[in-house]
């Protein structure tokens, strides 16, 4: 992979005014496509009523942005961004046109939805690293911190407000009118992309010659969290998380339907909740800096997450505030478990080896994720998906504890001194972007995306 240097020098100048500009537009676009998931995985839920196809619908959308992010990371650094974003949403909104056609001629099947997942998810794979890789070319370096956490806010307020319009508007009309909405909020956020300008990144010559293969780079993160004492059961943890609080996201709209016969508006309800917490936490996170031993808040934030879960699955029939509080315990802990997990990681992770070793990280932690939606599935097409979530937390807080007692984890912090370096203070505060259906380490939680990282 070639690497790219970014100078601090009059060469390139961020473009402050203009991002806010462009990511504005991307809210927007970020609000239609959460109405459109919401609405198109309501309708998979009350067509099939199949826990298996329900989790099948989560998977085939997943699975693209699992094995294509890293491949489409190389060419973001390569292609023209600006384009590539306003080729990708053309392409998202062009076939979100095909499906309204079919549903129109009302030839649409179960297949055919999970193609159109499959291809957003493709897409979806090249549009967020894009957007990601835009922040710090456009962002002053000074103002880094302060957008991640305005973005993290933003983002969250639009998972929980997309679920509600999509409940809404599901009440009011028809599916194919519903879809023209992607339509519309592709073209308010094609406007800004347009008119923006973005700054050239500078390719130093002699750098670029220097040609890295991918699989080098990944062999070495993984050789470094081996040796690093304690990274890998930290991220074993995460990995665990990620499996069984997956199940939770993937049957949610068949708990909601089947066990308690709600609908559309009891499904968006109880979402609030999860994005409420998610809100107030992140807040609260930047207020205060979080526990001093960091694996503490990793620790505390997983095992509450859990709590959370098994107040879910224990929820009395159609009592769907009561399950709002699991939700609400789970967004609440949320960014206890991320931002302290993340810090770690920045703390211990030398700045030339970050990109490499986070990418390991992620790979690792994401690919678990696939194996808790269709196992979930699989096991609630014979067992109820009430004992589905009873069964997983048990299990997740199993592995947690393990995790934390009988591996090196907890010592996991040992040398480290956050006061020590004035720019790891910057980092600790650094809320990461979420991006939905990512983990829950770089995605506020939604109901496609997988809970942990």
């Amino acid at each position: 992979m070639a690497a790219v240097v970014i100078e601090e020098s009059k060469e390139i100048s961020s473009n402050m005014k203009g991002f806010i500009f462009f990511f504005s537009g991307q809210l927007v676009s970020i609000l239609g496509s959460s109405i459109i998931q919401f609405v198109i995985t309501w309708w998979i839920t009350v067509e099939t009523q199949s826990a298996l196809l329900l989790s099948l619908s989560m998977f085939i959308g997943f699975i693209p942005i699992i094995i294509l992010t890293p491949i489409a990371g190389v060419f973001v650094d390569r292609w023209n961004m600006k384009a590539l974003i306003a080729i990708v949403d053309f392409l998202q909104a062009a076939v979100t046109v095909v499906l309204i056609v079919l549903f129109i001629f009302n030839i649409v099947t179960i297949p055919i939805v999970f193609i159109f997942t499959a291809m957003r998810g493709i897409f979806q794979a090249f549009h967020q690293p894009a957007v990601q890789a835009l922040i710090p070319i456009m962002v002053p370096r000074k103002h880094l911190s302060r957008m991640n956490s305005v973005s993290y806010l933003f983002t969250s307020v639009i998972f929980l407000v997309g679920p509600i319009f999509g409940a809404f508007l599901n009440s009011l009309w028809d599916i194919k009118y519903i879809l023209w909405i992607d339509m519309i909020t592709f073209g308010i956020a094609l406007i800004p992309l347009l008119i923006i300008k973005i700054p050239r990144v500078q390719k130093v010559e002699a750098v670029v010659k220097e040609k890295r293969k991918f699989f080098t780079d990944f062999k070495e993160g993984i050789v470094f969290i081996k040796n690093k004492k304690g990274l890998l059961p930290l991220l074993g943890a995460f990995s665990i998380a990620n499996l069984f609080i997956m199940p939770l996201f993937t049957l949610l709209n068949l708990y909601v339907y089947t066990n308690h016969g709600g609908n559309e508006n009891n499904l968006a309800f109880v979402l609030a909740f999860n994005q409420i917490g998610t809100i107030i936490g992140s807040i609260v996170f930047i207020i205060w800096k979080g526990f001093k031993k960091k694996i503490h808040g990793v620790s505390i934030g997983i095992f509450f997450m859990y709590v959370g879960f098994i107040t879910i699955a224990f929820t009395p029939i159609g009592m769907f505030w009561f399950m709002g509080i699991g939700f609400l315990i789970i967004g609440l802990m949320l960014p206890v478990a991320n931002i302290s997990s993340q810090t770690i990681w920045q703390a211990l992770v030398p700045k030339e080896m970050l990109g490499r070793v986070m990418s390991v990280r992620a790979a690792i932690a994401q690919f678990i994720s696939p194996l808790g939606m269709i196992l979930s599935g699989l096991i609630a097409e014979v067992v109820d998906i009430k004992y589905v979530f009873l069964g997983s937390a048990a299990l997740g807080l199993c592995g947690l504890i393990f995790m934390f007692i009988f591996t090196p984890a907890r010592h996991v912090e040992q040398g480290i001194n956050y006061e020590e370096e004035p720019q790891m203070k910057l980092k600790i505060l650094e809320i990461p972007i979420l991006d939905p259906d990512q983990t829950f380490e770089e995605y506020p939680p939604n109901i496609a995306k997988p809970a942990v990282e």
